[in-house]
């Protein structure tokens, strides 16, 4: 499972080293490949497999309803199969990079079974309007 937080840096060309306790779980449980889509004002990287169980969900959802079309053309439609180089790191192509407004200072959350990739400004942002009572309240209901 992922956890944890780790702040790193975009380098010029769009490469992303990924944390060696992520890294350390992707070779343990999973293969080293990473699925990388759009969700949310973030990236969401997930490891092959997850993937392979989410694509499963969306492929039995009905084929002509409207909401089922709408998941595939956003959230299906810009995931990106991206490789870790010996280096430890993923290119993230452009396009995501844009939405997710990725720059330089970069902030990596474990979400156990995927990995949530924000832009430095906007994890914190998330976070400081985030009241404690209010994960608090959230863990309640959702009977945790």
């Amino acid at each position: 499972m992922f956890r944890g937080r780790f702040e790193h840096t975009l380098d010029g060309k769009g490469r992303l080293s990924i944390p060696s306790r992520f890294r350390e779980t992707l070779n343990e449980r999973y293969d080293p490949r990473l699925i990388v889509t759009k969700y949310d004002g973030c990236l969401v990287a997930y490891p092959f497999t997850e993937w392979q169980k989410l694509e499963e969900k969306v492929l039995a959802l009905p084929q002509f309803n409207k909401d089922s079309r709408k998941l595939l053309r956003i959230f299906c439609s810009s995931a990106t199969e991206c490789a870790i180089d010996k280096l430890g790191r993923i290119l993230i192509p452009q396009t995501i990079r844009e939405y997710a407004k990725l720059d330089k200072e970069v902030m990596l959350i474990g979400a156990l079974r995927y990995v949530e990739i924000w832009s430095k400004e906007a994890w914190d942002t998330l976070e400081a309007d985030t009241t404690e009572g209010e994960v608090v309240d959230t863990l309640e209901r959702l009977g945790l």
